[in-house]
């Protein structure tokens, strides 16, 4: 129910009672505030009483021009069953009040209206009673209070409640009923029975659990199936073991982990964890309360003594928290439900994440267009790189060809010196008689095969010098290193240093630019040679190997020079890392840029009984020609 219409209940109320009743007048001095007892039946630290007697002191304190003075006496009749203590609590009550003027007492609840009605004469003559907080059907039951009480009682809908649990729950046929072992209590299971019983269409069993102790209860919900069983619970303020309660504080006990909803009739149940009930809100009871006491006291004329109010209407509340942890749906409660715990919607709930949320996708934004256009300009970057790198690429080729060009030099002048001497015998044998065809056939077979000879040397030194562009395909690894090979044997012999060769690929093909290739072999075999520069003649040899390896082929080229540092291997690769005294540290730097635009890899390690082992793996063709790799390595050459 809504704030409006609550507001218009309680005006409804009021008006009725400023109409039917008029009972107390003006102080007889308007320099003190009127004077009021509040008389609860129940402990005044109860929920029930606290959230009543607080309502009713802060609307008098409003209502009232001097405010009021009011005083708190508690019977606590219902816990402990005080008929015993009655004579003693009477006499402190006439001596307690004997010499103050009291202007109006408020009894709230059935115990205290019992004990006002039985002995205000005997405490307070001739004060008038407002009467609060007691159920309707309990009023007609007890009979006719005296002319100066005025009654405001509340209606206990324990067949709304019912039904409130048949909608939630359809399926459900067997109903639990808790309370307690206080006369109270008793009395509660009795009309929620005696309710239920009217129902058996709907709840064909229904079972009374009266004083059993929380664990025994805790215990006994555990074993519940919602699908069958409703759970209603009116009071229980003492258990059979004697141990006293708030009623609405069990609730919290039994209801926190119960498989099944607990239904009550009270605000503060739901409050406390039960799931839905038709209840006496009573802190809008108190606040109805304090206005009617606050026109009695200031002289209403309009009032006169014996009026009933109109029963304050039991309103549906739903803890809904509670009806999710359950699975439990709310829609079949109808729009007049008053909701408690309802999830704030995730906006709302979590505005704090969202904002960090959105900021962090924005900022997230922002960084990948920042980095789109970074990606741009480092591809440009990457090109002008990979120009740069070609050039100088080409100018170590030409560093490597000016170290080898003595041992060309050399090789080439030794066939073209046959080929002089050949053409000269040939010249003096053709003067002579003409008997030596066969001899001259060899001889012009001799000057062919050198002149060949030195035609391939220079054909491959110009294509190492030759400014090209990268061009992969498909090609024998093994008879493009033969021919880099060729090319390394004549410094070696300059050297002193003895080539061994094992080409053990057979036919294997790499995807590879054969100049490039030709160059990782000739800038690692150069590398070792210098390695071996002062080694022993014994210890001057140079090993160059091919081999099958996983997907892929190895070059291993090996020597048995000076070796590497440990702690330095990681470094052979970096540009312009050397340990040569004339070095340019570019060789292995050019070596790994190969490799990796290739696809592949290279690695250097110690050899066992010294000298330095150089490993470069390229992947075999067949795995390279897949669209995908193809697409990699233009992009790179590009």
């Amino acid at each position: 129910m809504t704030g409006i219409a609550g507001r218009a209940i309680r005006g409804t109320v009021s008006l009725v009672i400023f109409t039917m009743c008029g009972l107390v007048t003006p102080t007889a001095s308007g320099a003190e505030p009127p004077k009021v007892v509040l008389l609860t039946g129940g402990d005044p630290l109860q929920a029930a009483v606290l959230m009543q007697t607080q309502a009713i002191r802060t609307v008098l304190n409003a209502e009232l021009p001097l405010g009021s003075e009011t005083f708190l006496d508690t019977l606590d009749g219902l816990r402990f069953g005080a008929d015993r203590l009655t004579p003693e609590l009477v006499a402190l009550l006439r001596k307690k009040y004997d010499s103050e003027h009291i202007d109006l007492v408020i009894a709230i609840g059935n115990y205290a209206a019992e004990f006002a009605r039985t002995h205000h004469a005997a405490i307070w003559p001739g004060t008038p009673v407002l009467v609060t907080s007691v159920p309707e059907a309990w009023l007609r039951r007890t009979g006719e209070f005296p002319s100066t009480f005025v009654m405001m009682p509340y209606r206990i809908e324990i067949g709304k409640t019912l039904t409130i649990a048949e909608s939630l729950q359809p399926e459900a046929s067997h109903l639990v009923v808790i309370g307690g072992s206080a006369e109270v209590d008793a009395r509660f299971s009795d009309e929620i029975v005696e309710t239920a019983a009217q129902r058996r269409e709907k709840w064909r069993s229904i079972e009374r659990w009266e004083g059993l102790s929380v664990p025994e209860l805790r215990s006994r919900l555990a074993k519940l199936d919602k699908r069958t069983t409703a759970v209603l619970y009116g009071t229980q303020y003492r258990d059979q073991g004697g141990r006293r309660y708030f009623p609405f504080e069990l609730v919290n006990r039994i209801a926190e982990d119960a498989p099944v909803p607990i239904y009550g009739w009270y605000a503060n149940y739901i409050a406390q964890g039960a799931a839905a009930g038709a209840v006496y809100d009573l802190e809008e009871n108190g606040r109805m309360t304090g206005e009617i006491a606050a026109r009695m006291l200031m002289g209403d004329k309009t009032l006169r003594t014996g009026a009933v109010a109109p029963a304050l209407p039991a309103r549906c509340i739903a803890n809904i928290a509670v009806l999710h942890r359950l699975g439990i749906s709310e829609r079949s409660l109808g729009p007049d439900c008053k909701w408690l715990n309802v999830p704030h919607p995730p906006y709302r709930e979590y505005w704090k994440e969202m904002a960090v949320a959105l900021f962090v996708i924005g900022a997230q934004a922002f960084t990948i267009v920042a980095m789109l256009g970074q990606r741009r300009e480092r591809r440009i970057a990457e090109r002008k790189a990979a120009t740069r790198h070609a050039d100088l690429t080409r100018a170590s080729r030409i560093a490597t060809v000016g170290e080898l060009s003595a041992s060309i030099a050399h090789e080439v002048g030794q066939p073209l010196g046959a080929i002089l001497s050949n053409v000269e015998a040939a010249d003096l044998m053709m003067q002579a008689s003409g008997n030596s065809d066969t001899e001259l056939r060899e001889i012009l077979t001799d000057v062919r095969r050198d002149a060949l000879r030195a035609n391939d040397v220079i054909v491959r030194l110009r294509a190492l010098l030759q400014k090209q562009a990268i061009t992969f395909a498909p090609v024998t690894f093994d008879t493009v290193l033969e021919r880099a090979t060729s090319l390394v044997r004549p410094e070696a012999r300059r050297r002193g240093i003895v080539v061994h060769t094992r080409f053990g690929t057979n036919e294997a093909q790499v995807f590879a630019d054969q100049v490039q290739l030709q160059q990782v072999l000739l800038n690692l075999a150069i590398n070792a040679l210098d390695a071996m520069e002062n080694a022993e003649q014994q210890d001057r040899e140079l090993s160059i190997t091919t081999r099958a390896a996983g997907e892929g082929l190895e070059l291993v080229v090996s020597d048995r020079g000076i070796g590497i540092p440990e702690d330095n291997a990681d470094q052979l690769f970096e540009a312009f890392y050397t340990t040569k005294e004339r070095g340019t540290g570019l060789g292995l730097s050019i070596v790994r840029s190969i490799a990796e635009a290739h696809r592949g890899g290279v690695s250097a390690r110690r050899r066992t009984g010294g000298g330095t082992e150089f490993v470069l793996w390229l992947p075999l063709a067949s795995e390279m020609l897949n669209p995908a790799h193809r697409t990699d390595i233009e992009t790179t050459s590009a």
